[in-house]
């Protein structure tokens, strides 16, 4: 207390000591988003629906009584009202621009006005201020027209407060316009927004601001990169008062030479090529070194949310250029373009729409979590090991046809574990002829290939042997009750994996069919019976029976990692 009653007594005893002070180091510098706010209705960028709205209303004296500005920060509401309250007071009368000349022009811009009030709706927000504000608006303009209260951020007035604005609102006295500005006009009552103009500002698109950004650049003598002017943009958001304090806040930092290096060290978000080279680890699976990527982040200094910001940008543009819509609608520099085609055909956009996806719903648990690199670990691996998505209609289509159109890729990523044992399946050429003797040693090896390679063909050639082979063909056997299996490996190209393999090993060309025949052992598993139930849906033995029978089904599920709960037999009548 001694030392607040000290400095009371210091400002009381030496008022004018302290004045002299404060005004011999006045304030040299501008903000640039002051220096260059907009002050007639030309100058505001990218609302020309709105500017061209009031300019007409104003030339014909078609005047509301009040206004509703709605839209993001940055879009311009606040100066557009400001530039509306100097063209309804400017002394060469009123027209759709303001001359910015005239003592009203210059006092409303300068804030001496006393016809026009900017009230902050966040800290005037109850029934008691709108009462004020009733009593106010009764006396009449002292220098211009019109009366202009600005209520920024109106959507924070409480509901007493709304209520007790609603008759003022809807007829004020004459010479008194309103004008609402709010973020937020949803939380604002029907009944105020019916007795508006409502004007919806838009956010301010990417390119607008870059332009804008170079224009005062060259103005300032500020040397600024194309591509850090692109960035700050990007980092904007489509609020040009934000990409205006942005730039003077890297100026401050790296001087007059503004540079990418410089934004992204001070915004603590990397650029597009560093996510561009962890979306290739998280194709190929490489969850080890995606570990490594975010322990390099956190060793250089980065901000562990502006990369998730950043991640989730940058999977939206991959997801972009793979639906065809990347270099109109991905905000991405052109020279970046080729890069994300061709990141997006490797993964693509069923892929790519799985990874936005899971990304969208962790970022609120990462941004709660005090042990955020932790969480942002677990992310990246688990869509590191992601499974490959494919299209149902295309593998059934292609089954369909019996398989002469190539599948899909596999959709399971597979270690390198399994992708050593899958090439080790791979039967090697001995240079020996081929007799049935030899194809009937190295049968159980020549399945365990075809397996690798498709493995519904390898689950329909359970319990079919060799049974003759020449230079020309090979005929294998398959069980007399094997009826379903035996018309599945006759069909098209369905043996074509098989005929691969034998010719890998033993330089075979000729052709291999399928026949029927009782001297045929099956395993134990393919000689079960397929028993019919009465009713249209099969029990569970039925059900591993019909997916190993039916090479659709087989292939469906080996493609998904999928487990069949239910299959339904079509009644007479549908099929």
């Amino acid at each position: 207390m001694a030392v607040v009653s000290l400095g009371y007594l210091l400002v009381r005893k030496f008022p004018g000591h302290l004045a002299r002070e404060s005004t011999t180091a006045p304030m040299s510098h501008q903000p640039l988003a002051l220096k260059y706010r907009p002050t007639t209705f030309a100058d505001v960028i990218s609302q020309e629906h709105v500017t061209r709205t009031l300019r007409n209303a104003l030339d014909g004296q078609r005047i509301a009584q009040a206004y509703l500005f709605a839209g993001p920060r940055g879009s311009g509401k606040t100066s557009t009202a400001r530039i509306l309250a100097r063209a309804l007071n400017c002394d060469r009368g009123i027209s759709g621009e303001p001359c910015g000349e005239c003592d009203n022009c210059i006092a409303i811009a300068t804030g001496r006005s006393l016809d026009v009030m900017e009230i902050d709706a966040a800290s005037n927000r109850g029934i008691d201020d709108i009462k004020e504000l009733r009593e106010t608006v009764k006396y009449a303009p002292a220098q211009g027209r019109f009366k202009v209260y600005i209520v920024d951020e109106v959507h924070q007035l409480s509901k007493d407060a709304f209520n007790a604005f609603l008759k003022t609102l809807e007829e004020p006295p004459p010479g008194v316009v309103f004008v609402l500005a709010t973020t937020e006009p949803h939380r604002i009552l029907a009944t105020i927004l019916s007795r508006c103009q409502r004007f919806d500002f838009r956010p301010i698109p990417l390119a607008e601001i870059r332009d804008r950004l170079v224009w005062i650049a060259e103005r300032e003598k500020i040397g600024l990169e194309a591509e850090a002017a692109f960035a700050i943009a990007k980092k904007a958001d489509g609020s040009l008062r934000d990409a205006l304090s942005l730039l003077d806040q890297v100026v401050a930092f790296g001087g007059d030479d503004v540079s990418l290096d410089a934004i992204h060290r001070l915004i603590g978000m990397p650029d597009e090529e560093r996510y561009l080279e962890l979306t290739t680890l998280l194709a190929a699976g490489d969850s080890g070194q995606t570990l490594s990527f975010v322990r390099q982040l956190r060793g250089e200094g980065y901000d562990l949310e502006e990369f998730y910001v950043g991640l989730l940008e940058h999977l939206r543009n991959c997801l972009l250029f793979a639906i065809g819509d990347g270099s109109s609608l991905a905000e991405v520099p052109e020279r970046l373009y080729a890069r994300y085609q061709e990141t997006a055909d490797e993964l693509g956009a069923e892929d790519l729409l799985r990874m936005l996806t899971l990304a969208t719903e962790e970022e609120q648990p990462f941004r709660r979590s005090s042990r955020q690199s932790l969480v942002l670990e677990v992310l990246l691996v688990r869509l590191a090991l992601l499974d490959r998505s494919v299209d149902l209609e295309v593998v059934l289509r292609s089954l369909g046809k019996g398989g002469h159109q190539p599948l899909p890729r596999a959709t399971k990523k597979r270690s390198t574990k399994q992708r050593k044992r899958a090439d080790d399946a791979q039967p090697v050429s001995d240079g020996a002829s081929l007799t049935l003797d030899h194809l009937l040693a190295a049968w159980d090896e020549v399945l365990e290939a075809v397996h690798a390679r498709r493995p519904t063909v390898a689950a329909l050639l359970q319990g079919v042997a060799p049974s003759r082979c020449t230079a020309d063909e090979i005929v294998l056997a398959a069980p007399a009750d094997a009826e379903f299996r035996l018309e599945q490996l006759s069909r098209g190209d369905m043996l074509e994996p098989l005929v691969e393999i034998l010719g890998q090993r033993w330089s075979f060309g000729g052709r291999v069919s399928v026949t029927e025949t009782a001297d045929a052992k099956p395993d134990a598993k393919s000689a079960e019976k397929n028993p019919r139930p009465s009713g249209h849906e099969l029990t569970a033995r039925d059900i591993e029976s019909r997916v190993k029978g039916d090479p659709k089904l087989q292939q469906a599920v080996d493609l998904f990692d999928a487990n069949v709960v239910r299959v339904h037999r079509s009644s007479p009548a549908q099929s």
